[in-house]
């Protein structure tokens, strides 16, 4: 290169960089950090810092990095959470029930606020069903949500028991996402569509436990065109898809793939114990599939309460009719909703009818 256009050269460079950094102050309101090059090191300062009762979304960018933290997204703030990769941001706490009041003290990231999205984050509790402390009450939630209107995407929730907690009667879109757990680590009274989601058993347990009042939702967690599958390596056979909490427990499978670990009868009662008092919620509940496929998806020996549904049946789990306020009594919606991912990019890779398991189209989707 001349020297003559080394000037040039250089001044370009900067120019670019000038224009990125610009690009990115004007994408994000904040920018959090652990090596101090944002606007904070914590992820908590940043919520604290969102104004409340705004009209306008806050946007927080979190850099990659491992941030350790118990977080509350309190009510009447607006955020958007976008994270560079689930991979590199990863939000983690390791509380549990016993030391933290019970399991809805337990969690690392409580989400309390309306219209939040999340994108591109892992939420983690690394309480494991290994540790001493968990056989003490180790209900150890990785993210639970109180807010209505709330999206994940390209997201992971990572945890034992009790990872996901979809605690109030509210609505939340969960698209290109990776959940794993023990027992019931997808549980609570949410009204939920999961998308394009693989679930990961980690243990021979329940994946599901629905906490809906009976006669008062016509829809709870829904799952379509998801993966239920063992976690890597983990040496499983008996996986429940689900198990009423509540009496009115509610959950669907539509089109999903379902791996040899799942039990022939597919779902379970609450305990077997008579003097439980959940013992007789199946009697009120409402567990079905339709057009699931895969090695545990034989519907012949399904339990006698669960339903296979048809055609028409089917037709009614749209996301506009799951997510309309007419749906629950149970809580007061405000208004229809039906959300909508922009830029949505899906790379999931969900596997053939013949597939013996769902390992390479995980590696695919989610490499």
């Amino acid at each position: 290169m001349k020297k003559t256009l080394l000037p040039f050269y250089f001044l370009l460079i900067s120019f670019s960089a000038v224009l990125h950094a610009q690009k990115n102050k004007m994408m994000y309101d904040i920018v959090v950090a652990t090596d101090g090059s944002g606007n904070y090191t914590k992820v908590q300062d940043a919520f604290n810092a969102v104004p409340e009762k705004s009209e306008k979304t806050t946007i927080i960018f979190v850099k990659p990095g491992i941030y350790k933290e118990k977080l509350k997204l309190a009510k009447n703030k607006k955020v958007s959470l976008i994270g560079e990769s689930y991979k590199t941001t990863i939000l983690t706490y390791d509380d549990y029930a016993e030391i933290a009041g019970g399991t809805s003290k337990s969690y690392s990231v409580l989400i309390e606020a309306d219209d939040f999205i999340a994108e591109n984050i892992t939420f983690e509790n690394t309480i494991s069903s290994e540790l001493p402390q968990y056989k003490k009450g180790g209900q150890a939630v990785a993210l639970m949500v109180n807010g209505d209107r709330v999206i994940f995407h390209n997201c992971k929730m990572s945890g034992f028991q009790d990872t996901f907690y979809l605690k109030a009667n509210k609505r939340t879109y969960i698209k290109d996402c990776i959940i794993d757990g023990t027992t019931d680590f997808i549980f609570g009274a949410g009204i939920a569509l999961f998308e394009n989601c693989f679930i990961q058993c980690r243990k021979d347990s329940y994946v599901t436990a629905g906490n809906h009042e009976a006669g008062k939702s016509k829809y709870g967690f829904v799952f379509k065109d998801c993966v239920i599958m063992k976690y890597p390596k983990a040496p499983i056979s008996k996986v429940s898809l689900g198990r009423p909490w509540g009496a009115g427990a509610n959950t669907v499978f539509i089109h999903s793939y379902e791996e040899s670990v799942i039990l022939p009868e597919g779902w379970s009662i609450w305990s077997k114990d008579p003097e439980n008092k959940a013992y007789e919620n199946w009697k009120t509940s409402f567990y079905a599939e339709y057009d699931c496929y895969g090695p545990g998806s034989n519907s012949d020996n399904r339990i006698s309460w669960s339903h296979q549904l048809n055609k028409t049946e089917a037709s009614e789990y749209t996301k506009e009719k799951i997510f309309a306020a007419n749906t629950t009594t149970a809580s007061n919606l405000e208004g229809d909703w039906n959300p909508v991912i922009e830029k949505d990019k899906c790379n999931v890779v969900l596997p053939s009818k013949k597939a013996k398991n769902a390992d390479s189209s995980f590696e695919k989707g989610f490499h």
